[in-house]
């Protein structure tokens, strides 16, 4: 049997395992590796498949989900550049027009739910600023978003660097995270792999963070303590009011308000991050706000950037009973019903465009389905297309720690488990220093 190699630029041959290996031990670093190593490796590298020992494993240990492509069912996906009444989307007046509109409103109805049209006035606290962070490099503020209605309010911090001797205004990044809160004084003394804000400065973006379940506790019982009960005056949620995804996302907005207050902030140039339920929630922050100019999805999985048809690793069911206060009521009646959805998630990457979105997988979770994500950028490039700009339309996957970056489109699938590390925020900035930058 012969052994793949490939050539060094110097003209020497290494075997393709060992380029493999020191490719999967940087990013194990967590190190980030130049566009050169990835332009010089990407064309001898095989597309990503999942691992046939993974695929048994998972398939032996829970055998009601489904971890083989040949178990797939058949589906077609809706077509997002046809209207409701069949009318072909043409033109982008037509999809502004009409077809997004229909599109916003069938999600909000079926997926995320409505939120609330209520008057309320916002207003922001600072609790404190450190101006000489990291060896001068930085300005860190800690802050409180208040939100009022009469003589109630409801309350929720967040975090906020912005760089220092800067000349002019700088992109940043909102972080929703899914995990804890990350208080000043710990992510100055700790530069947290979920959110490395110091990285993320010296890459020369400002970077603010808020915690999920301060905005609306992530509990199944946890609405009378969060926003979306504030803002009911305590009435329980109907069908089809938002839920917490929605409530989330609407706090990322809130975070942006107070971004465009900031001077040093080209707040035209703010992406919004989430992991896991996080980058469930980045995706729908991003449709429902026009403002963001990037959107980044990490291992978001059903009900994020996977397919729901596809039906593989979490399903609808499976989510709806796991986490009812996600969705909104209908999406449940969905369950092992996918191909009946009148949307599927390929249409939400739709709904940001001609803005930019990004998507990232990991090669061990198959519970979030890397391919149906991958899959979901892809069949969105049409609509970005209309809109006049240029988006991943290779229907292969890309091979494992490689990113692909198309227009206004990126994507990569890194080695390892479920999470958010240093070399997903690396390829992720280097994406955004191409639409932003």
């Amino acid at each position: 049997m012969k052994t793949a190699k490939t050539m060094t630029k110097n003209g020497s041959w290494i075997p393709m395992a060992m380029l493999v290996c020191w490719l999967q031990t940087v990013v194990a670093a967590g190190l980030s590796y130049g566009q050169a190593v990835v332009s010089d490796s990407k064309d001898h590298l095989e597309p990503w498949k999942a691992q046939p020992a993974l695929v048994k494993k998972n398939s032996q240990r829970r055998k009601e989900f489904n971890y083989q492509e040949s178990r797939v069912p058949d589906f077609q996906l809706p077509d997002p550049l046809v209207s409701q009444t069949g009318k072909p989307i043409v033109t982008a007046a037509d999809w502004g027009q009409v077809r997004r509109e229909e599109l916003m409103s069938l999600f909000r109805n079926e997926v995320y739910g409505q939120r609330p049209e209520i008057s309320y006035s916002l207003s922001f606290e600072q609790v404190e600023e450190q101006k000489n962070v990291w060896d001068g490099v930085a300005t860190g503020r800690s802050m409180v978003a208040v939100v009022s209605i009469g003589d109630q309010q409801y309350r929720f911090p967040f975090v906020l660097f912005i760089p220092n001797g800067v000349q002019g205004q700088v992109p940043a990044v909102i972080h929703i995270n899914n995990r804890y809160f990350i208080p000043l004084e710990k992510a100055i003394r700790e530069n947290d792999p979920f959110w490395p804000a110091k990285t993320i400065i010296q890459r020369g973006y400002a970077t603010a963070s808020f915690h999920t379940s301060d905005v609306d506790p992530d509990q199944k019982d946890g609405y009378p303590n969060g926003i979306r009960a504030f803002f009911a005056s305590g009435a329980p949620p109907t069908s089809r009011a938002w839920r917490s995804l929605s409530a989330w996302g609407w706090a990322a907005s809130r975070v942006l308000d107070y971004l465009q207050t900031v001077s040093l902030i080209d707040a035209s140039k703010v992406a919004v991050v989430g992991h896991s339920r996080g980058g469930k929630t980045s995706l729908w922050a991003a449709c429902e706000d026009p403002r963001f100019a990037v959107a980044y999805s990490n291992n978001s999985g059903c009900g994020g950037a996977a397919l729901s048809r596809r039906a593989f690793g979490e399903t609808v069911g499976r989510i709806t009973s796991s986490f009812p206060h996600w969705f909104c009521e209908p999406f449940s009646q969905y369950a092992q019903r996918e191909s009946e959805l009148p949307v599927d998630q390929h249409e939400v990457m739709a709904l940001i465009a001609p803005r930019s979105v990004y998507v990232a997988s990991s090669d061990e979770d198959l519970w979030a389905d890397p391919k149906g994500e991958y899959a979901s950028l892809v069949a969105a490039a049409p609509v970005f297309e209309l809109l006049g700009k240029q988006s991943i339309t290779e229907t292969t996957m890309p091979a494992l720690n490689t990113p692909r970056i198309v227009g206004n489109t990126g994507y990569h699938i890194r080695s390892g488990g479920h999470g958010l590390g240093e070399a997903d925020w690396n390829w992720f900035l280097d994406f955004t220093d191409t639409v932003l930058k």
